[in-house]
């Protein structure tokens, strides 16, 4: 059905943007060789070393600096993607990404531990642009019916990028004394390589029709990206979104004001919040320590955090087929639960380490961070994909650019907030407040998500309405069947609705 066009745009994508996720991951191998540079050119600067207090603040920062960029990053999503374009915003979000993967380079000639930061802020700003961009671009060029799959290639390059962090971490390949500033801004190159085969890719032509009107171009995108048999049922369901947008960009404004756009925001910003409260920023960047915290030497947390890299790439892979077979809503909800059930299992096993003197709990932490991981990579495409599947094209600049700006918000907190919040309750009840916040989330995802597979977005609305009257109202939610007749939905109808149709919420 696709053309080689397609297929090319897809892997450049993945690999010069979702990829740059890499730079999340790379500080977790590479601590120990990164914490004593930081400390001897401080010394050198000072005459004196960090202490641990003032260490575990710039650690931090360090981390979360590439989500202080991302946050950036976010916000400018909808600008980007309204004024460049889908695929144009991409090529500029490379630039960036270029000019931080530099500074990060040539931040040990230059003694520079600030630097680092710096640079991360700007491999982290391209990062945010990438996770709002990212999607938007490989959903709007992907017929509806495989959109699913098209949406979790984004998360699918990202595992990967991570776990490849991992390996190039290594003191024996690039994580080493000499070579890791070359392993931070290995980025660049993948940026580089995007640069210059994108311009050759075709821009979103649901873009081209509905933000440029312009038929012409919009239907030869369309040719470049399926074969000619497809090529005009594609072409229809495009016509289709645009007959249902209206002309000009969506505003933030509308989001707050209509309460059609109001729930579907607050939808994909609680997906969002959810997966940041399974505490994925968290074991992202602190994997190593938690090995070490389960008494496993230096050398095998980094080969036990590369191991659980890989098992969180090799899950993920199996994000398209579930997605599509299972459905989006199930597969979250399975998701939140096992996550919560892991973290809850690390926490009594973490506790048994700290209080008692049981041996085998360090095989307990170990083997409780492996089900994290496998739970975790199934359904970790889903937030990033669901807020492009409940808006129209005219909206869903703006919505992609809150729920992107929401998600990197609350990793930096996490992420910032983690270490200090560890030294102050213990490690072994550091888990509490993800499973306290994952709990509470699982519960509204199941009451107000509706499954957005293979559905039209005003079909996934009509439902989203639906089951906010019977929220609202205290009802139990039953399956919900569009192809319901009005005599079979009249009952309770009546029952629910006031007589004007639906209520604001």
């Amino acid at each position: 059905m696709f053309t080689a066009r397609y297929y090319t745009t897809i892997i450049t994508v993945a690999i010069g943007a979702s990829a740059q996720f890499y730079s999340y991951g790379i500080v977790n191998p590479t601590q120990p060789i990164l914490t004593d540079w930081i400390n001897s050119t401080y010394k050198e600067r000072n005459g004196v070393p960090m202490s641990i207090s003032q260490f575990n603040v710039f650690w931090s920062f360090v981390v979360s600096s590439v989500s202080i960029g991302a946050i950036v990053g976010s916000l400018l999503t909808r600008w980007t993607a309204e004024h460049f374009g889908r695929r144009n915003g991409l090529l500029a979000n490379g630039i960036v990404n270029v000019l931080g993967a530099l500074l990060v380079t040539l931040t040990k000639v230059l003694h520079s531990p600030e630097m680092l930061i710096f640079g991360r802020v700007l491999l982290g700003t391209s990062m945010g642009l990438s996770s709002g961009l990212v999607p938007m671009y490989l959903m709007e060029i992907t017929p509806l019916e495989y959109r699913g799959v098209a949406g979790t290639v984004h998360m699918v390059a990202v595992s990967f990028s991570d776990w490849f962090s991992l390996l190039i971490g290594l003191p024996e390949v690039m994580g080493n004394e000499n070579l890791w500033p070359y392993a931070f801004g290995l980025p660049g190159l993948q940026a580089l390589i995007l640069c210059i085969i994108l311009p050759f890719c075709p821009e979103s032509p649901k873009y081209l029709l509905v933000a440029n009107r312009n038929e012409q171009k919009a239907f030869t995108s369309v040719k470049q990206l399926v074969h000619e048999q497809h090529v005009q049922r594609f072409y229809d369901d495009v016509v289709s979104e645009a007959s249902t947008s209206e002309e000009g960009s969506g505003s933030y404004g509308d989001l707050l004001m209509h309460s059609n756009l109001r729930i579907p925001m607050l939808i994909s910003i609680l997906m969002m919040i959810s997966q940041q409260f399974t505490g994925c920023t968290v074991v992202f960047a602190y994997s190593t320590d938690m090995f070490m915290n389960a008494k496993l030497p230096v050398d095998i947390a980094r080969y036990s955090t590369l191991a659980i890299g890989i098992v969180y790439f090799i899950f993920a892979c199996a994000a398209p087929i579930l997605i599509e077979r299972v459905g989006r809503r199930s597969l979250s909800l399975f998701q939140l639960f096992s996550c919560d059930l892991a973290l809850i299992l690390l926490t009594i096993f973490t506790a048994l380490q700290n209080y008692t003197t049981v041996k085998w709990a360090s095989y307990g932490s170990i083997g409780a961070l492996l089900f994290y991981m496998c739970v975790y990579g199934v359904g970790s495409p889903i937030p990033w994909m669901i807020t492009g599947e409940l808006f129209n094209t005219k909206h869903r600049a703006a919505a992609v650019t809150v729920a992107v700006f929401t998600a990197w918000t609350f990793a930096f907190i996490i992420s910032t907030a983690y270490l200090p919040f560890q030294e102050l309750v213990g490690v072994s009840w550091s888990y509490l407040p993800f499973i306290v916040f994952i709990t509470i989330s699982t519960f509204f995802v199941f009451l107000l998500l509706p499954e957005t597979k293979r559905k039209p977005v005003d079909e996934i609305l009509e439902e989203i309405k639906y089951r906010c009257q019977l929220f609202t109202h205290c009802y139990c939610l039953p399956k919900f069947n569009r192809l319901q007749t009005d005599e079979e939905k009249k009952p309770l109808t009546e029952s629910v609705l006031p007589s004007n149709g639906y209520r604001s919420i």
